[in-house]
């Protein structure tokens, strides 16, 4: 069997795990963007294993769907973003915005530069309409990327005490995206953008974090128990600070 389509039918295999893992625990309604995400992911995958790649049908498949999947990506990290800062609205939207300014400014920068430095010569059919899906494609990761690695410096510091499915999915997609951009930054110094072995290690890699995840998920209870807890003064001293933050950016956000 081709290898490529091993690891695309490993993948759908891994999204459909998770996805039937949620519903089973009946978080689908905690984490609907995440659901559409994994469905998406399954059926994509699916049809990438199932194609022959030299043909005309994944070829168009691939630059129709693969932003559709970057669109799905920003919406499940902004959901993940939203459940991680749900006591605290003001940095919530402040942090969602952020994201959205981010992924358009380097969006815009890549596909202006692109077209600055894109040789007349490789205006192939075809070839320019899959580079510029392949360098969008690096440009949300990359920047989907940065905001998850300083959503987990900002965890790191502040005691947001979040419940436990959020934090195990929180950890497995902040793993899966990055690993996604280290996978896609190491086919950028590729001449066609792609490195066959480098793409089915990432493929299986975010199969693994994939099914890591659906096993670690738990049932959550209807009603949590009330819980008691002592902060020292240092963390009632960061717990100021992320108020003081949150109204700060509720108040922009109302101008």
């Amino acid at each position: 069997m081709d290898p490529s389509a091993a690891t695309e039918l490993i993948l759908a295999s891994a999204a459909s795990a998770a996805l039937i893992r949620l519903i089973y625990l009946n978080l689908a309604r905690a984490f609907p963007a995440l659901v559409t995400y994994l469905a998406f992911v399954a059926v994509m995958n699916l049809g990438y294993g199932l194609l022959n790649q030299a043909s005309e049908i994944y070829y168009w498949s691939y630059v129709v769907l693969e932003p559709v999947e970057c669109v799905l990506s920003i919406i499940a990290v902004r959901e993940l973003f939203a459940l991680m800062f749900n006591a605290y609205p003001g940095i919530r939207t402040g942090g969602r915005w952020v994201m959205y300014a981010g992924v358009a400014l380097a969006l815009s920068l890549s596909l202006l530069l692109t077209g600055f430095f894109w040789s007349s010569r490789a205006m192939v059919r075809g070839d320019a309409r899959l580079y510029y899906v392949e360098v969008s494609e690096r440009s949300i990761v990359f920047t989907l990327a940065f905001v998850i690695v300083t959503i987990l410096l900002f965890l790191s510091k502040y005691p947001l005490h979040l419940g436990r499915n959020t934090l195990v999915s929180s950890a497995f997609f902040s793993v899966l995206f990055l690993g996604e951009a280290a996978r896609l930054l190491i086919d950028s110094l590729a001449p066609k953008l792609n490195i066959h072995a480098v793409d089915w290690a990432g493929t299986v890699f975010m199969s693994l974090c994939l099914f890591g995840w659906a096993a670690m998920l738990k049932p959550e209870s209807r009603v949590a128990p009330a819980q008691i807890r002592f902060t020292s003064p240092d963390e009632d001293h960061l717990l100021r600070q992320l108020d003081s933050l949150n109204q700060l950016m509720t108040r922009a956000a109302r101008r």
